[in-house]
Parts: structure tokens; C-alpha cells; sequence
């Protein structure tokens, strides 16, 4: 059987990127054992105007939904659907509209290995625990309890010093190279697309055709 290789276009603050990365994930691990997956992570960052300290959540998403009803309507579409996922999505709590460019940096210089739990634990932070995942000094916690540091102010000086943020416009170049306009965003052995989310059905049969 051939391996696969998949590039994941996904952003940190990003609601279906957890529920697409969820599904991917859950496929992945329903391979036959002679088949290998080699996951690439990419940023597509949705907000790149937000400010580095973050806006307040409920006014942008007002803005740009475009009222209240709307607002309240898309967080309860957000619990309905993650509860497909078996996620657990506490909104209410959720401050800040982050900047997620720190994120994103931190998961290009993780190691591979730990790439996957570090992510899943940024989503946590942020979608459970309504954590600032702008903010420097969360990510570095983050990122302890995901075994990625044992040296905080290190990890924090690399992340302030601008480590990862060329993986992080390669991302967004190669997304925009691709015509991507929204994530989560699949490519499958770099020549199947997929936008949206899917399901690990929907996952598993495309593996089993590659």
C-alpha cells in the first residue's frame, strides 16, 4: 500500500479546524498497519489584522456576522456540530479574538512528534478554557504541558524573536498559491483538495483509493 501524505491548511482560533483536525486524526488512526501517514501542518491564518494583544471576541464576530441573532446562532452551530466531534466547545467564556501568529509559530519549530498534542491542546486553551492563545505567556504553558519545553523563558525569547514565522508565511503563501479562501483545507498526497469539513468516513475512503 502507498503511504500518504497530508498537508493540513488549519488556524489555531479556528472552530472547524478543530473539528476537521479531529476527523482527520480519528481516520488516521483506522489505517491498516502497512500504511503510514506523514501529517504536514500549515498556517492559514483567518485574522491577520488582529492585533497582537487581541480584540474583544464578540464584538468582531458581531461585525462581521452582522448582529446579535447571528452571533448567538453560530455559537450555538459551534456546540451542536462539535458535539459530532465529541468536542466540547465553551464560548461564553471566550475574550479574545486572538492573533494567532505566535500560535502558529510555536507549532513550526515543535517537534514533529509532539506537533499533533500540542495543537489539540491549543484548541483546548482556547475553544474549553477561553485562554488568550495570543498571548505569549499562555503559549509557553501550553507548550510545557505538551512536552514541547523545559526551559520557559527559552521557549518564549524564541517565540518573541520571530522563530517559525518563515514557516508561518510559507503557509500562507503556499494556501494562497493553492487558491484557499477558507480552512480547514486538506491536500492528500499533494493532489486531491479537500475544503471543509469531513467526515472520518469521508477520510477513510479517500485513504483507501491512495
Amino acid at each position: 500500500m502507498n503511504d500518504l501524505i497530508i498537508d493540513v491548511y488549519m488556524d489555531t482560533m479556528c472552530p472547524w479546524c478543530r473539528m476537521g483536525t479531529s476527523s482527520l486524526l480519528t481516520a488516521l488512526k483506522q489505517l491498516p498497519k502497512d500504511k503510514k501517514a506523514t501529517v504536514r501542518w500549515h498556517a492559514f491564518q483567518i485574522n491577520t489584522g488582529i492585533r497582537p494583544e487581541g480584540e474583544d471576541y464578540r464584538q468582531v464576530m458581531i461585525g462581521r456576522l452582522g448582529g446579535i441573532p447571528q452571533f448567538e446562532a453560530r455559537l450555538k452551530q459551534y456546540n451542536e456540530y462539535g458535539e459530532s466531534y465529541d468536542l466540547k466547545y465553551n464560548m461564553d467564556i471566550v475574550k479574545y479574538m486572538p492573533n494567532t501568529t505566535l500560535s502558529h509559530q510555536l507549532i513550526a519549530i515543535a517537534p514533529e512528534d509532539k506537533k499533533e498534542q500540542l495543537i489539540e491542546n491549543i484548541y483546548t486553551a482556547y475553544f474549553e478554557e477561553g485562554i488568550n492563545i495570543g498571548d505569549v505567556d499562555a503559549l509557553v504553558q501550553i507548550a510545557k504541558a505538551s512536552g514541547v519545553t523545559n526551559d520557559d523563558a527559552e521557549l518564549k525569547k524564541r517565540l518573541m524573536n520571530g522563530d517559525g514565522i518563515e514557516k508561518v508565511e510559507l503557509g500562507q503563501r503556499n494556501a494562497q498559491k493553492l487558491g484557499i479562501r477558507g480552512v480547514p483545507y486538506f491536500v492528500i498526497n499533494e493532489e486531491i483538495s479537500l475544503s471543509g469539513l469531513q467526515s472520518p468516513d469521508e477520510f477513510i475512503k479517500l485513504f483507501e483509493n491512495n
